[in-house]
């Protein structure tokens, strides 16, 4: 609602000789309406319209409510008081209308402004010139940073110009592509990051001009809830397969194992045999393992956490893993940052965590390298650090490395990670994080919330 202390602003133009302006406040109020400012320019009809614009800009920075024609009206418009007359009751119809438009427009501005949504609009020219609060918050651009640039500034790269196109090909044709529909594409905010979004397009026509608006929802967290809900349905179809794996082919491997072994202790053999039957036996170990580890994502056992040191936890794998570091010729680094507090985990759980991330950074690291370990606190978080110098990832890797099944090893079941991210993630309530560049290396980062800290 308009704030009715707030005066109506009023010019008239006149081309009666006489002063260059002169200002006459109404001497009426009507009830309801906010008092009115109404400024008479005389001899008007001697200034361009560029020195006509800068004589009202000068008078009144904030702009007139509405300029009249003054030609007829304006002689009988003087300071003197006004009492009635064919030319008030004008006016005072006049401020009704500009009343109730005021009041409409600024209602449609508030539900506008305030939406949730990110709402935008440009013109034919794809500037924009309608921006609101959710824009801002969404975009992170702020309204006068906005207003006024290229729709350009909020577009991904690769669509900048294609948008520009559509626009065009739009006012030219008529032929709607997306206008009246929902999409989902990328949105690029202030810093510089993409996210994911839906947005609405619709056209309206005014004055013989188009006006392109678009209603913008960030999808950021519908679409994480989307790809958690797609996980849930990849673990139950791999829990029924390996309830059925397991089912079947656990005796069989068993048996198979055993005599391998069994036939390796034969003395008659020649080396040729034995060899084989060492294969089958490490292979029957391969797959045993295999079958335990889809076991443990399917169906992970209930953390038992204790309070402990994670520090001394790493430090125990790490002298576990210390043959294999000297094979493999890898130096290993300990950094501890300070003591770190106790916290509440499970260490068999936790355990297999770390000894999954030194062994990937063993088979990152196939001509040597150096591992670095480091503890820390961080923020709410306790942490341990893994980065080796190995073979490192690419950021279409790096993004897919905790998918069950997803594996870029010969030999690999795509789980040891997805185990890691479950036990850390949904088990810890923390978080495992990674940083990698190709042929520099990878870090990995497991992150215990402080909050599991047992009270002193």
């Amino acid at each position: 609602m308009s704030d009715k202390t707030q005066p109506i602003r009023i010019a008239i133009l006149s081309d009666q000789e006489g002063p260059s302006c002169q200002v006459v406040t109404l001497p009426f109020s009507l009830e309801g309406l906010p008092p009115v400012e109404m400024e008479i320019f005389t001899g008007v009809g001697s200034l361009s319209p560029e020195k006509l614009r800068q004589t009202l800009k000068e008078r009144q920075p904030a702009g007139f409510d509405i300029i009249l024609d003054g030609e007829g009206l304006a002689p009988d418009l003087t300071p003197a008081p006004i009492g009635a007359g064919p030319q008030v009751q004008i006016l005072e119809d006049l401020l009704c209308q500009l009343q109730e438009l005021r009041q409409k427009q600024e209602i449609n501005s508030g539900i506008i402004n305030s939406a949730t949504d990110a709402i935008v609009t440009i013109n034919e020219s794809h500037t924009i010139i309608g921006y609101n609060q959710g824009a801002q918050r969404i975009l992170g651009y702020s309204r006068e940073e906005a207003l006024g640039q290229d729709l350009k500034l909020i577009i991904p790269p690769p669509y900048k110009d294609v948008h520009r196109d559509f626009v065009r090909r739009y006012v030219a044709t008529r032929q709607p592509h997306v206008i009246g529909k929902h999409v989902r594409l990328n949105a690029q905010r202030r810093d510089g990051t993409e996210f994911p979004m839906s947005i609405s397009f619709s056209v309206a026509e005014v004055r013989g001009n188009l006006y392109f608006t678009g209603v913008i929802r960030d999808m950021t967290e519908t679409k994480e809830m989307e790809e958690r809900l797609l996980q849930s349905e990849r673990l139950a179809a791999v829990g029924n397969t390996v309830t059925h794996i397991a089912h079947e082919i656990k005796n069989p491997l068993l048996i198979i194992g055993g005599f391998a072994r069994q036939l390796l202790k034969a003395t008659e053999l020649d080396d040729k045999a034995r060899q084989k039957l060492a294969i089958i036996a490490e292979e029957v170990v391969r797959l045993e393992e295999m079958v335990a580890e889809m076991r443990d994502f399917v169906r992970p056992p209930a953390p038992q956490k204790t309070p402990g040191q994670v520090e001394a936890l790493a430090g125990q794998v790490l002298e576990f893993f210390q043959d294999n570091f000297q094979e493999h010729h890898i130096r290993v680094q300990r950094v501890d940052e300070g003591p770190l507090p106790r916290v509440s985990f499970d260490p068999k759980q936790i355990r297999q965590v770390l000894i999954n991330l030194f062994k990937n950074a063993v088979e990152a690291m196939p001509r040597g390298g150096e591992l670095t370990v480091t503890t820390r606190v961080k923020g709410s978080n306790v942490e341990v650090s893994v980065a080796d110098t190995g073979e490192g990832m690419g950021p279409d890797v790096a993004a897919n490395i905790f998918q069950p099944y997803f594996t870029t090893k010969e030999k690999g079941t795509g789980l040891g990670l997805a185990i890691c991210n479950f036990i850390v993630k949904e088990q810890h309530r923390g978080q495992i994080l990674v940083a990698s560049t190709p042929g520099k290396g990878s870090t990995f980062t497991v992150q215990l919330p402080l909050s599991e800290a047992p009270p002193e």
